[in-house]
């Protein structure tokens, strides 16, 4: 045989070989990716760990409100990594003079000290509720404070910090220092009414300013209706100052039963402004009570003395 027919049959031999060997590996890679596409597909959360361990879920960890609200956590609780249910002590715990409780529903009353978890449920958790509430025998100032809820069975043991986030109440309060809502005055003089001014927030009030309404004067003459002092600065929480309001009727005011508002603004601004509607009994004044009473007296002695002359003739 000449050497050029023996390496032709080598060159087929070698490709046949190629050949065989490309159809094998595609033969076998799609083997391989039928048996992995036929394995149930397994979620990460349900990889079995390598150690058993507790793990927290909350959804909104973060709570905002005033001193005077009640803070809830939703925590989810997940126990993985072992074979049986496990019984975990919980325990919550907060800033000082705070009441943190663990409870198994918001609206509940009775706190929960323990929970069984079991490691071969799939999904989801087991749901407590952290419930946190400020003193109320104080004032609690803004700001951020933690709540920490921890679970132990054991060795195994975890925490997860939760934020209550305290805001700031502007509120204030006023009131006549009698606790009345009327006073009297004279025309043409200046009464004295003093208020008090209480400051119920959580927060300090820069400025209270205040102003009124008052009824219409007789002619060019008006009302006048001052306050000492004119504002007030840097009221604290639980802080009350008293003002003093100076009232002056016309001097031409008819006697009678006039009404008048006292009326509030602050900085910051609150909810609610608080106004006094004061009823203000005006009398005329004595100096004139005593002329007019001599008028009289004069008129009466005029109609004796002419009786008299009338009856001599």
């Amino acid at each position: 045989m000449s050497k050029s027919i023996l390496a032709y049959l080598m060159t087929c031999l070698l490709l046949c070989a190629a050949v065989f060997s490309g159809l094998a590996n595609t033969q076998l890679a799609m083997a391989k990716s039928e048996e992995t596409n036929s394995l149930p597909l397994i979620p990460p959360w349900q990889a079995s760990p390598s150690e058993e361990e507790i793990q927290f879920n909350c959804k909104y960890p973060i709570q905002s409100g005033t001193s005077d609200s009640s803070f809830s956590f939703d925590v989810d609780l997940k126990y993985v990594g072992g074979e049986e249910s496990q019984l975990f002590n919980l325990s919550a715990e907060g800033p000082s003079g705070w009441l943190v409780r663990v409870q198994q529903t918001v609206a509940g009353t009775k706190e929960l000290p323990a929970v069984v978890l079991d490691p071969t449920q799939t999904y989801g958790g087991e749901k407590v509720v952290v419930i946190a509430i400020p003193p109320y025998w104080v004032i609690t100032e803004p700001g951020d404070y933690n709540i920490r809820l921890q679970a132990a069975s054991g060795d195994i043991e975890g925490s997860i910090d939760l934020t209550a986030r305290v805001t700031a109440r502007y509120e204030f309060k006023v009131k006549t220092e009698t606790g009345l809502l009327n006073t009297k005055a004279t025309a043409g003089k200046e009464s004295h009414l003093t208020i008090v001014v209480s400051n119920t927030g959580t927060a300090s009030l820069d400025k209270v300013m205040f102003s009124s309404s008052k009824p219409s004067g007789i002619g060019d003459e008006h009302w006048n209706v001052t306050f000492t002092p004119d504002k007030l600065e840097g009221l604290k929480p639980l802080e009350e100052q008293e003002v003093d309001v100076t009232i002056k009727p016309p001097a031409k005011t008819i006697t009678g039963d006039y009404m008048i508002t006292l009326r509030t603004n602050s900085d910051p601004l609150t909810s609610r402004s608080p106004e006094l509607k004061i009823r203000v009994t005006v009398g005329t004044s004595t100096k004139w009570g005593w002329i007019g009473a001599g008028i009289i007296v004069a008129v009466i002695a005029g109609l004796v003395v002419g009786f008299r002359k009338l009856g001599r003739k």
